[in-house]
């Protein structure tokens, strides 16, 4: 690698302070002492730019005295270049640094993937693919906290200049597969996805253990009427302190068939699909309450709490911000995108003493999206005129007047349009209708309101008949998003992947404007639930931020949706459920 200079005080720093601040392209690259942004430290900044050796500066002694200096080169106009840039960004927040704008060579190779970028996405393997450069990590978990070695500095400084390099690279490859719009949306949403990880939420810690013991309950009351099935064995203790049954094992998908069978539920599988039809019978329906509790007790209320950071007392969840190749993120530890959103569990998740959540959603986003892709007539006109789609779906499927149409029905309409934008099949609708909405339909009900509704919403039918013929390999968002399909995608694949992903983008530019406009604010962007978003405010600003927050989720709609208005719905409340 080229020369880099170890800088351990300001007065080392500012001869070349001038030609950093001048610099269009920074490269930073940190090395911390851990991965928590509150209880970690930074140990070194690395800054790499055009003509200069990199500047590997030891924050152990350059920090408090040189912040400012930090401060100056990290908030100038320069385009600052991170790979992983969220990362870094949590560590900056907590020395009230905010650099902007941003390039993050992670995101980029995501974006690229699709038009023949690399596999992986970690440094080494974009230095490889780009640049053809092999480098190593050995160093990436070496104690960083004592005395650094020279191999320590000579890898922190080469990671500052490989990423000067890479972009240079990967700027060409965006602008020729023309992903600059959506580029520029993923790398100013990174800057929320990091406020949003560093910000976190809070619980209700009674409240919680309150819905822990009562789930408890439910799950032995369900256990004890499944034993009413099979003799009851010697019990033993596990992790939690719960008694468990060897051979008698509920969770089994084997055991239970044969319990099931041997009373007379001769069903292929226990899968939720599958024991559908026999949900009338006691047993399965037991078997669903048992395995309801059990999976809530499993994956969220037993493991969250000990998720809470010793420090801030809050959950602080992590995204991938492309975390499926339609764009839409992924979460885990924990993922709240997967919380029940029942009133017992989201009203855990609460605004502190003296604050507020905002919480907004976009209005039938999806359906937004698919009107505007397939340009079809009745669904626009709907939207423009302020019409509720899944009402006009009830009448049209049902031949009632607008105003007729009752909460049950709408409730039938809302499976009808979800399900059938993405090419669902009649038995697959009237599965769908029951288990997501608890509207029952029977099959000839079914085939009939698909049979309307595709004459109903000509443009949707057209959408589909061109897809069946044209099968597409790949595609794009209204954003520009570049994707492939795999060779199994069918006609529903082909159908949600641009729909979703647009829905995806729209959000996360929302994301990348709001972050914008909230800083400087006590108004802090807490987490992203899908088409979902949630603020914290004080008190006094909870109005304006309610405010913010909608006129910024519908600019962001309308400026990617040309012809279909974007409507964002807006609550104040103490808790996530708003009671």
């Amino acid at each position: 690698m080229n020369e880099f200079k170890l800088i351990r005080c300001k007065d080392e720093l500012l001869p070349h302070i001038p030609s950093l601040l001048k610099s269009k392209v920074i490269a930073i690259d940190t090395e911390t002492t851990g991965l928590d942004p509150y209880t970690d430290k930074i140990r070194l900044i690395q800054f790499s730019v055009s003509g200069l050796p990199v500047f590997v500066i030891d924050c152990f002694s350059f920090l408090p005295e040189g912040m400012d200096v930090i401060k100056d080169i990290l908030e100038s106009h320069a385009v600052k270049v991170f790979q992983n840039a969220k990362f870094d960004l949590q560590f900056f927040f907590g020395l009230n640094i905010y650099p902007v704008p941003i390039f993050d060579t992670m995101l980029a190779g995501e974006l690229l993937r699709s038009s023949g970028g690399a596999s992986r996405v970690n440094l080494a393997v974009l230095a490889k693919h780009y640049l053809d450069i092999e480098i190593t990590k050995d160093e990436q978990k070496s104690d960083w906290s004592g005395v650094l070695s020279e191999s320590q500095l000579i890898y922190a400084a080469r990671d500052a200049e490989i990423l000067l390099k890479l972009r240079e690279a990967m700027v060409g490859e965006i602008y020729k597969n023309q992903l600059s719009e959506i580029a520029l949306i993923e790398f100013s949403c990174v800057h929320a996805m990091a406020q949003i990880e560093y910000a976190g939420i809070s619980i209700d810690l009674p409240r919680w253990e309150k819905l822990l013991s009562n789930t408890e309950a439910e799950r032995d009351k369900a256990l004890d009427a499944l034993y009413t099935y099979t003799e009851r064995p010697a019990a033993q203790l596990n992790l939690w302190g719960e008694e468990i049954v060897e051979d008698h094992n509920f969770d089994s998908n084997p055991f239970v068939l044969k319990l099931l069978k041997a009373n007379g539920i001769n069903t292929k599988s226990t899968s939720k699909n599958d024991l559908a039809p026999y949900m009338k019978n006691p047993l399965v329906k037991t078997l669903t309450d048992y395995r309801k509790s059990a999976k809530l007790l499993s994956s969220f209320l037993h493991p969250i709490p000990k998720m809470l950071n010793h420090k801030t007392e809050r959950l602080h969840p992590h995204y991938a911000q492309i975390g499926a190749w339609n764009g839409r993120m992924s979460c885990w530890n924990p993922n709240i995108q997967q919380i029940p959103r029942s009133l017992d569990f989201s009203s855990c998740f609460i605004a502190p003493s003296g604050k507020k959540l905002i919480i907004a959603d976009y209005s039938q986003i999806e359906l937004r999206v698919a009107a505007e892709i397939t340009r079809d007539n009745r669904m626009m006109a709907a939207y423009k005129s302020g019409d509720d789609l899944h009402t006009l779906t009830a009448s049209l499927m049902l031949g009632k007047p607008f105003g007729d149409i009752q909460k049950q029905e709408r409730q039938a309409a809302k499976a009808v349009n979800f399900g059938l934008i993405y090419a669902m099949g009649a038995a697959g609708l009237k599965q769908y209708a029951l288990q997501s909405y608890g509207a029952n339909m029977t099959l000839e009900q079914a085939e009939d309101f698909k049979t309307r509704f595709f004459k109903a919403y000509t443009g949707i039918n057209a959408w589909h008949r061109d897809l069946r013929k044209l099968s597409p390999t790949e595609g794009r968002t209204h954003t520009g998003r570049k994707f492939t399909f795999s060779p199994d995608s069918g006609l529903s694949g082909l159908c949600n992947t641009p729909v979703q992903g647009t829905a995806a983008d729209i959000v996360k530019k929302a994301l990348g404007m709001l972050s914008e406009r909230v800083r400087g604010t006590e108004i802090r962007i807490i987490a992203v639930v899908h088409d979902e978003i949630l603020l914290e405010s004080s008190d006094d600003i909870a109005d304006d931020a309610a405010a913010l927050l909608k006129l910024t989720m519908e600019e962001a709609g309308n400026s990617v949706l040309k012809h279909v208005p974007c409507q964002a719905d807006v609550v104040i409340s103490q808790n996530w459920a708003n009671i």
